[in-house]
């Protein structure tokens, strides 16, 4: 769903596109599990900066009128904000003799321009979920865990961050009380991204080990509780929680660590040191959170040929974006779920 009329995925651009590149290097992010690729909707505007207004407080007052009395005038003010672009910027440079050379198994450039995509996918993926400037990387967007956590700053209520109470879903502990706890709880999660009875719009993002043991838990109370399967626009499989997406988020891009833990503390304020862990929801409907765009990344792959030195060959990878959020129930957090 677009956060704005004309934005789309850059999945959804692609499938309209008849650039073979833009095709091929954007399915290859989609298969990688990519956010930027998949989920987030985005307007193509090359600006360094969006400013926008969204609704923090209260509704105004309603005055009801007598026969022949004239309407009293109403407003409220909306809060203003402003977003930055952040930029990504990487090359590969192959020299000469290894692009030419007839042995080698694959296209050397093809094969180096891949695995730095792949890197891109699980890098963005992880700074989705958890980037902060003050400790982690400041050249890149802020994170929806921060942007929950400091939601005075970033426009989110804070009933959007909720706590589960260590409801336990571990498989020593889990029972059907637990499990059906646990999907009020996320029904809970869906009121607060203004989708209670679900929506397509909705992605909830959780890690491997936890989306398997949301399908233990269905079993476990002997229906479906909601969660359904259907198809993508490709014919993929893709599991559903009333009609909302569930996404793992997958790992960091020293492949090992998982982006969301089941190791975070009770309180939610670590990644370590505990046995819990958290499901994001965010809402990506018109005037939600979505973001802007100078291009596609895939229209930011571009193949420079050789260098004056005459040496090597550079491909050269770039996009520039950032998020915008319209509404303080675009995104929440439910945290503190027991897994072991």
């Amino acid at each position: 769903m677009a956060v704005q009329t004309g934005s789309v995925t850059m999945a959804q651009a692609a499938a309209l596109s008849n650039e073979p590149l833009v095709q091929t290097v954007t399915m290859s992010l989609v298969d990688m599990g990519s956010v930027l690729a998949r989920d987030i909707p985005f307007l193509e505007k090359p600006t360094l900066y969006v400013n926008g207004v969204r609704f923090e407080g209260g509704l105004p007052a309603v005055t009801w009128a007598a026969l022949n009395q004239e309407g009293v005038t109403v407003s409220t003010a909306p809060s203003t904000f402003q977003e930055q672009v952040y930029i990504l910027r990487n090359q590969v440079d192959i020299d000469e003799f290894l692009a030419r050379d007839i042995t080698a198994i694959r296209d050397v450039r093809a094969t180096q321009v891949e695995v730095l995509l792949k890197a891109i996918a699980f890098d963005v993926n992880e700074k989705f979920i958890t980037n902060r400037h003050d400790t982690g990387d400041p050249n890149a967007f802020v994170g929806i865990r921060q942007r929950i956590a400091a939601g005075s700053t970033y426009g989110v209520r804070a009933e959007n961050l909720i706590n589960a109470g260590g409801t336990d879903l571990s498989l020593a502990g889990m029972t059907a009380t637990t499990a059906g706890n646990f999907l009020e709880q996320l029904d809970q999660l869906l009121f607060s991204v203004d989708a209670p009875d679900g929506s397509p719009s909705v992605t909830l993002y959780v890690n491997e080990v936890f989306r398997r043991r949301m399908n233990h838990a269905v079993r476990l109370m002997g229906t479906q509780g909601g969660f359904n399967q259907a198809r993508d626009m490709y014919d993929r499989v893709v599991d559903t929680y009333k009609s909302c997406i569930i996404r793992d988020i997958g790992r960091k891009r020293d492949q090992v660590s998982l982006i969301i833990t089941n190791t975070e503390l009770a309180t939610g304020l670590a990644d370590t040191g505990g046995t819990f862990t958290s499901v994001y929801a965010v809402n990506y409907a018109d005037g939600h959170f979505g973001g802007w765009q100078f291009n596609p990344l895939a229209a930011g792959v571009q193949n420079l040929g050789r260098l004056n030195t005459g040496v090597q060959y550079r491909t050269y990878v770039s996009w520039a974006g950032g998020f915008i959020n319209y509404s303080t129930r675009s995104i929440a957090r439910l945290y503190n779920i027991k897994m072991s």
